[in-house]
């Protein structure tokens, strides 16, 4: 059985109780770059773990390997999860996947998740409909190879209009959006949705271009359109917890239990479980290494003396 299972934007609560059930009795499980691989730490100690993970700007494993991970996986174990960011029915080339595990005469199922979009409107303090100012969304991938979107043409302002994938080619798609909606229009744009190290840019189509030069958002980040998103101010819950923006290191000589991790993220701290000495999981040292390579922290934390001992003997 292969389970396609959307692991949520990032905050570690946002996975389904059935996904995380499905992770904890994985024998393998495959996963993306924006998977939060915090969430890996719910998998049994002999569970294999495969990065996937496409990297912007740079060579990364294409869709065919990816394929055959998955092909492979299934000839050497009973339980395969393929992790993937958000929800995997949203722009995340779930029917290829499914296609070539169909083709292969594999069993499968699928277990959606919350959506970036979803998770960054609500973290960020507006909803994504509101009654008399949108009664429908509508999700659309903000990167086009042409560079021109004519849909905007058949788009309304009672409607919130959710780009994924946009940040890249945003300076084209800014005066498209100009030629449709008034210059009056709110947008936000929101980083690493529902992580403590979200970051959000907020304004109008007039003036959004000079709030991104001031601010410099990057990949990861939604794009989100509409009347609603004027309401962030005054429902914006999340920057009020207190650990909101603290960028916290864990170093300890063990895996932690889940509800340490959730003590620090519930309050909104943007964390990472570093394992170092001879009684760490080793399967996380290059995960960790890659995720420290790619993430800064201001600050540490020691968890229990032996690893502030085997870090200090570094």
């Amino acid at each position: 059985m292969i389970t396609f299972v959307g692991a949520g934007p990032g905050d570690l609560e946002l996975l389904t109780c059935k996904g995380q059930r499905r992770l904890s009795s994985a024998e393998v499980v495959i996963y993306d770059r924006l998977v939060n691989p915090l969430l890996l730490f719910h998998c049994p100690p002999n569970c294999k773990f495969i990065y996937v993970g496409k990297q912007p700007y740079q060579d990364s494993i294409g869709q065919a390997a990816i394929n055959q991970f998955l092909l492979n996986a299934h000839q050497n174990a009973d339980k395969v999860v393929r992790l993937k960011g958000g929800d995997p029915e949203i722009f995340g080339r779930l029917a290829e996947e499914i296609a070539v595990v169909q083709q292969a005469v594999i069993p499968f199922e699928i277990i959606p998740g919350i959506t970036a979009a979803s998770g960054a409107a609500a973290y960020s303090g507006f909803p994504l409909t509101r009654r008399g100012q949108a009664g429908s969304v509508c999700f659309m991938t903000g990167y086009t190879k042409q560079g021109s979107f004519e849909q905007l043409t058949s788009l309304s302002l009672q409607q919130t209009i959710c780009l994924y994938m946009g940040m890249e080619s945003f300076r084209q798609t800014l005066p498209q959006l100009l030629d449709v909606f008034p210059e009056t229009t709110p947008i936000a744009l929101v980083q690493w949705g529902t992580y403590g190290r979200q970051k959000k840019v907020s304004g109008t189509l007039a003036t959004i271009a000079a709030r991104l030069a001031e601010h410099k958002l990057q990949n990861p980040a939604i794009i989100i359109i509409g009347a609603v998103v004027a309401q962030h101010t005054t429902f914006d819950w999340y920057e009020r917890l207190p650990l909101k923006g603290q960028r916290l290191l864990l170093i300890a000589s063990r895996p932690p239990q889940i509800s340490e991790l959730i003590h620090y993220t519930e309050q909104g701290a943007d964390l990472w479980w570093h394992q170092v000495g001879p009684k760490r999981d080793r399967r996380f040292d290059e995960i960790s290494e890659r995720y420290l390579a790619e993430h800064a922290f201001e600050q540490i934390k020691f968890i229990d003396e032996a690893a502030k001992a085997a870090y200090q003997a570094k």
